[in-house]
């Protein structure tokens, strides 16, 4: 995939031990990041000279998607915390380069799966991603019988007050040794890019001044080729006056609802969070 990221000794003492500088994985993801400034090139390509952004099919896909409306930091020097490092299986290493961040708490840049070999690192898998940065976190899991799944996950902040974060989960099928962007289809509709909210919240004010408070907390489950989203839904009635503020559970369900992959996108069934109040 990337050939220029074998290190050039006759046996780089990298492949013995196993530990490279930042900088270092920076420069090999990122084609022309100036090592002096470490500012990241104005219009970057990753290792294997495809451009580092995502490419939307259509004008659908780009308006349901929540980051299309966000905007760019001004580009500034980049540090070791723009990387982000996750285990791959049989010893390999997952890679996040965050070289553009974004105003409403995402970040994007290449992201690699490489195994260490006698010269050097060499890539099998590479490609863009674009997701939150907060306490970010890489793996890998099988997909399928011939593919596997980037899941990366952290936390969406929007300011410095962590009461504005986020925590999604971004998924990313590795086919042909290539990220793939995917949409996630709800009863055959898209509604965005493949990616789980870990928690959402509803307020409403009653007219007797109670107020309704509802919320889903969401687990990623892999079992094998099966993987699930749990959902666990909670309704309760609070009342705002008593101090203390006094609730009671007015409705709770679970359920399980299957993330299949098949013909490049993900679908699953309708969520009875989409009906509750």
């Amino acid at each position: 995939m990337c050939p220029a990221t074998l290190v050039s000794s006759e046996r780089a003492l990298e492949a013995d031990t196993r530990v490279l500088p930042p900088a270092q994985w920076l420069s090999l993801l990122v084609r022309g990041v100036d090592r002096t400034t470490m500012l990241p090139p104005d219009d970057p390509h990753e290792c294997s000279n495809r451009p580092v952004a995502l490419a939307w099919p259509d004008e659908r896909s780009a308006a349901i998607d929540p980051r299309s409306t966000a905007k760019p930091l001004p580009s500034r020097p980049l540090t070791d915390a723009d990387m982000t490092f996750g285990e791959g299986p049989d010893g390999q290493v997952l890679v996040w380069a965050r070289i553009t961040q974004f105003d409403d708490g995402t970040a994007l840049g290449p992201v690699a799966l490489a195994r260490w070999v006698e010269r050097g690192v060499e890539i099998r898998g590479i490609g863009t991603l674009w997701a939150p940065q907060r306490r970010a976190r890489l793996r890998i899991e099988p997909l399928g019988e011939d593919a596997q799944l980037l899941i990366a996950d952290g936390e969406r902040c929007t300011s410095d007050d962590l009461k504005s974060c986020t925590h999604e989960i971004y998924l990313l099928p590795l086919v042909e040794q290539r990220f793939m962007q995917a949409n996630l289809f709800v009863d055959d509709a898209a509604i965005g890019p493949a990616r789980v909210v870990i928690t959402e919240r509803r307020v409403t004010t009653l007219s007797d001044g109670w107020v309704r408070r509802s919320d889903v907390q969401r687990r990623l489950r892999l079992s094998g080729n099966t993987t699930v989203i749990n959902e666990v839904i909670r309704i309760r009635l609070c009342d705002p006056t008593s101090k203390p503020e006094l609730c009671r559970e007015e409705w709770r369900a679970e359920e399980n609802r299957t993330l299949a992959w098949q013909d490049g996108r993900f679908t699953t069934s309708r969520s009875a969070w989409d009906d509750t109040p």
